[in-house]
């Protein structure tokens, strides 16, 4: 085989075959002749030229200089007697406090705002005033936001819960006022209602070295406070009023 002399282009060997190439029969690969030797001046020998290809490539999109912040928070707990089964649940304003919906490892975002009902004997830490959904009860509780812990009372046992409601509101908005035997003063924070719809309202009480939230029960006389595992009955006890 011999080569063209320098400074001259390589003989033209004709035009590329089709493509896609003609089926051949099985076993037989597809055949081109062998290239010409020098002297000849075309064979249907395959000489392919490199081309470019076309590419589309998406414009930027123009920026418009705002930036778009979406939020979607949904309450995974217990509905309501009065709302459908699925629905979103929101806080509920009574005009001098709040029911915040958050969880028991998420609400360290309202302190500030978040109702003290009591502290912890052990180590002094918050005790915020809750309610939570259980066995068909809305049950007022604690919260220990130091521990991310989070109870109500329920069948002489003290209850863990996660999704729950934090009483907000402002200091001078609410007070704690002295009372005993099931009986409840004038403006009690009605926190919940037991099955039967019986309201249970916001108490506390003292237990050993701690102040513990808990539930007023009017018909059972006395205030529920969970400690230690266990529902704990107190005669005496202090209700959340409404301060004026």
């Amino acid at each position: 085989m011999s080569y063209p002399p320098p400074g001259q282009p390589p003989p033209y060997y004709g035009p590329p075959p089709p493509w896609p190439y003609p089926p051949y029969p099985a076993h037989q690969p597809p055949h081109y002749p062998p290239p010409p030797d020098r002297g000849q001046t075309a064979a249907p020998y395959p000489y392919f030229v490199p081309g470019t290809m076309m590419v589309p490539v998406p414009l930027p999109q123009e920026s418009t200089g705002q930036a778009t912040y979406i939020t979607n928070y949904i309450y995974h707990g217990e509905t309501s007697a009065s709302s459908a089964p699925g629905q979103v649940q929101i806080a509920e304003t009574a005009g001098d406090f709040d029911w915040v919906p958050t969880t028991a490892t998420t609400s360290g975002h309202l302190a500030g705002k978040a109702v003290l009902g009591g502290h912890e004997g052990w180590d002094g830490s918050p005790l915020w005033v809750i309610r939570a959904w259980h066995n068909g009860e809305l049950i007022p509780g604690k919260l220990s936001v130091r521990h991310c812990s989070a109870t109500v009372t329920y069948d002489g046992k003290e209850v863990p819960v996660q999704n729950i409601e934090v009483l907000c509101a402002r200091a001078d908005q609410l007070r704690w006022v002295p009372a005993s035997n099931g009986s409840v003063p004038p403006g009690a924070v009605a926190g919940g209602r037991a099955a039967a719809g019986e309201p249970l309202y916001v108490g506390r009480a003292r237990h050993q070295l701690s102040v513990t939230p808990g539930k007023v029960h009017a018909s059972h006389a006395c205030c529920y406070i969970g400690f230690g595992g266990a529902e704990v009955v107190h005669k005496m006890y202090d209700v959340l009023c409404r301060a004026s």
